[in-house]
């Protein structure tokens, strides 16, 4: 399924004002001209900008339906690789905690190598390299508590 420009526009539109009214309750700092709603406002009057050109760009194309159904939506391998990325998502949820992280991560990664017809070989490096590299990007850096499962602890 495919939106228009317009389209888009508009739920943008829509999104952007209701997050500047909502940005005018957040409380305001004592002594300071601005308060916690001016980040907030920032990126609202970011959004309704951008919605404004996606609209002027929807509304200038003529016969273009504000919601139609893709060609890709047609192919059955891009309809399976869809499912088979939300079941790696659920999968994760659920087996992350018992495997833990790298485990896990690594048949998602490996997954969907293999979906996106990379090289077996291939996927397979670049599968070990991209978990362990995520595991110690997060537990290091973010200070992340990463599910340590059937792992031994790491050195870092």
């Amino acid at each position: 399924m495919r939106f228009s420009d317009a389209a888009l526009g508009l739920i943008f539109l829509v999104t952007g004002i209701s997050l500047a009214l909502y940005s005018y309750s957040l409380p305001s700092i004592p002594g300071q001209n601005y308060g916690a709603a001016t980040f907030p406002l920032l990126i609202s009057v970011g959004i309704i900008g951008c919605s404004a050109r996606l609209l002027y760009t929807g509304i200038r194309q003529r016969g273009v339906p504000f919601v139609y159904l893709a060609t890709e939506v047609k192919s059955v391998r891009a309809v399976l690789s869809v499912a088979a990325t939300v079941l790696l998502i659920v999968f994760y949820i659920y087996f992350a905690g018992r495997l833990g992280f790298i485990p896990t991560a690594s048949i998602i990664i490996f997954s969907m190598f293999l979906i996106l017809k990379v090289h077996p070989v291939k996927a397979l490096i670049l599968t070990v390299i991209a978990a362990f590299a995520c595991d110690f990007i997060f537990r290091t850096m973010l200070l992340v508590s990463l599910p340590i499962g059937i792992m031994p602890r790491l050195p870092w």
